[in-house]
């Protein structure tokens, strides 16, 4: 199925394809140019044409589509752009040409291999779970909620008291790119930071070539905020069953920890299985 690039500009930066006030390239601004802004530039200043945001943007809303996950494909989409997409991409403007100038592969590609992972995915987290302010309702002309209000706050007066919600939880694991190499040649590792109830990633580090996940642990989760993590779950596999990690989760976030532990911890490992084998024989004689 083909989507209209100017489509998904729209759903990507969260406007309508014309402006209000009819000024091409405008962007509100809790917009994803704004959101990506934040993303710091390791390029060299000199001889740069594109803005980071805007080179980013490309890519988001070209991945939305099916079918565009190459840099490739991402400059062929945005090759096929109209000129009110790209200028509302933030694409620079030729006066020589006349046209707003989409970026190439090459282009893209340099740009791509320099952004650092884990402030990409701080500015997109932060992005996706931006709370909506809620649209003030209509009053009446002495300035009083209207009566849907008033029925929809008396409702929730008289209602019984809510169920509890389920404490969040974050899955934190370790995945090969698939495709990614270094300059040596070696495989490119990250360590995620994943929401269990809607498999948004909230962190992400890359793994040193001659190092492993452990020691990424806690400077991961770090960049998580206090509020997200005070009282939620964290959930690792066998490799993070380390005394430091649980002293971290408890003692400096103030969160919950559900640990795998298999032979690489072989004492504690014992102690649980002789604890099981104990409850067992207690339960069934």
């Amino acid at each position: 199925m083909l989507v209209a690039p100017s489509s998904l500009v729209s759903v990507s930066l969260g406007t309508s394809p014309c402006s209000s006030t009819g000024v091409v390239g405008e962007v509100p601004a809790d917009g994803l140019l704004q959101a990506l802004a934040k993303v710091p530039d390791p390029r060299d200043p000199r001889g740069v044409r594109y803005r980071l945001a805007t080179l980013l943007a490309i890519g988001v809303c070209a991945m939305t589509a099916a079918g565009h996950n190459s840099l490739v494909a991402i400059a062929e989409w945005a090759r096929r752009c109209d000129q009110e997409v790209l200028a509302r991409l933030g694409c620079p403007f030729d006066p020589f040409a006349g046209r707003y100038r989409a970026p190439g592969e090459r282009t893209l590609r340099d740009a791509f291999a320099k952004v650092d992972p884990g402030a990409l995915t701080a500015a997109g987290f932060a992005r996706l779970t931006a709370p909506a302010s809620p649209a003030a309702g209509p009053l009446s002309p002495d300035g009083v909620p209207e009566r849907e209000q008033r029925r929809a706050h008396r409702a929730a007066v008289l209602a019984p008291d809510p169920v509890r919600l389920r404490r969040r939880a974050f899955a934190v694991d370790a995945k090969c790119l698939r495709g990614a190499v270094r300059a040596d040649g070696s495989r490119m590792f990250v360590l995620t930071a994943v929401r269990h109830d809607d498999a948004l990633t909230a962190a992400l580090r890359e793994i040193g070539a001659k190092t492993n996940e452990i020691p990424e642990f806690a400077p991961l989760l770090d960049a998580i905020d206090d509020a997200d993590l005070h009282e939620a779950v964290i959930t690792v596999d066998a490799m993070h069953a380390q005394k430091d990690h649980a002293r971290y989760l408890v003692e400096d976030r103030h969160a919950h920890y559900l640990l795998s532990v298999k032979n690489n911890q072989p004492t504690l490992a014992g102690q649980l299985m002789s604890a099981y084998k104990r409850t067992c024989t207690t339960s069934y004689g």
